[in-house]
């Protein structure tokens, strides 16, 4: 009887102290519609670059509030390493697509800037059957590479607002 009131404990202090145990995210928003928004599902994961030459090292985090759903990836390569110039966009639009089970997307508008000193290409893309809208990004400058969605339950996404309000340490900010 007491082994199983002190499992039961344990168990309960365990659950108790689960967001402790819970993985700190990098990235973060400090300004814009999600702003102080806490990160969810935040990952880091290292792997040996396929050359041998090197750590690839990649942080996600998703970020969510009532109207508005954010996924931030943000990948480094070793050394002297760069990015290859490809459009993602592309792909980024199928995966928000996939997400919202959408039947399809149309490209409302796409551009390419800079935001906060990073080469930033978008798209705002409009999900048919689901009513969403999204932005996909991909931000690039050397070995980093910030990628991601944000999608609006309804009316206009606020992607370039989110985007210059996107921190990551020492890496990027407004």
């Amino acid at each position: 009887m007491f082994n199983r009131m002190m499992r039961c404990a344990l168990l309960v202090l365990a659950a108790a102290s689960w967001p402790a145990w819970a993985e700190e995210s990098p990235i973060g928003f400090v300004s814009g519609p999600l702003a102080g928004v806490p990160a969810e599902n935040a990952k880091h994961i290292e792997e040996q670059a396929a050359d041998g030459g090197g750590i690839v090292r990649v942080d996600t985090a998703t970020f969510s509030t009532r109207n508005l759903l954010a996924y931030v990836d943000w990948s480094r390569l070793p050394g002297g390493y760069s990015w290859r110039d490809t459009d993602r966009l592309p792909s980024l639009s199928q995966m928000a697509q996939r997400v919202y089970k959408a039947t399809g997307f149309t490209v409302v508008r796409g551009d390419q800037t800079t935001v906060n000193g990073y080469r930033a290409r978008y798209r705002v893309i409009s999900l048919t059957g689901s009513g969403e809208r999204c932005g996909v990004f991909d931000l690039q400058r050397r070995s980093h590479l910030i990628q991601g969605v944000v999608c609006a339950a309804a009316g206009e996404v606020p992607l370039m607002a989110a985007l210059e309000g996107l921190s990551i340490d020492n890496v990027i900010g407004p």
